[in-house]
């Protein structure tokens, strides 16, 4: 059992196999609708990917022989690349494009930008998956959004007390947001700038 379950971790899965879309799916359709509401209420979004990183690691650990493949740390980073390309798709380069012609009063121009600006999303997803570990976009570049990532999927491979400061995180989130405390905004509070969280009041 052990044995299966090291080869399931090693294997690289394929993105669009029905165990990969069964967790990442959901995971996008979350992402997107976290991404809309942020840049409706703070004008920004936010990295969810550690919220798909989780998610495969939870439903990994679950005794469930058909679960143990999420326990891959591949499909996990699978999956929190898909939330975040999701929220920052969803918010960044599909609503607030939309927004201008609206704010402008020119709502007869919606639908055009919303075709639009959903073929440069496409294209410039092509852009970028051809462009990686380029000199424009270099593999070993320092990208402080997916080494957070890489570490939590890390820790959740390894376990110990990486494993239960992000539990502890986690925890501290679902309190707060039980107790109606807007974590996402109390989030971003520690990666924004002072001047700009000042301008919200």
């Amino acid at each position: 059992m052990q044995k299966a379950a090291a080869t399931t971790t090693r294997q690289h899965p394929a993105f669009f196999s029905a165990a990969s879309l069964a967790l990442i799916a959901p995971l996008c359709v979350v992402g997107a609708i976290i991404g809309t509401q942020l840049i409706v209420t703070l004008g920004i979004t936010t990295n969810t990917s550690l919220i798909g990183a989780l998610a495969g690691m939870a439903l990994g650990r679950l005794p469930l022989a058909y679960l143990a493949r999420y326990k891959s740390v591949h499909l996990q980073n699978l999956a929190q690349s898909a939330i975040s390309a999701a929220t920052f798709g969803a918010g960044n380069a599909l609503l607030l494009p939309v927004g201008i012609p609206f704010v402008m009063g020119r709502p007869d121009l919606v639908e055009p930008m919303l075709i639009g600006v959903f073929l440069a999303m496409l294209m410039d997803g092509y852009m970028l998956y051809r462009m990686f570990d380029s000199e424009v976009f270099p593999a070993t570049g320092a990208w402080p959004p997916g080494v957070a990532a890489a570490e939590a999927i890390r820790a959740g491979d390894e376990g110990g007390r990486k494993l239960g400061v992000l539990g502890f995180g986690v925890l501290v989130g679902i309190v707060g947001s039980l107790f109606k405390i807007p974590m996402s905004a109390f989030g971003v509070a520690f990666i924004g700038n002072i001047w700009a969280l000042t301008m919200f009041g």
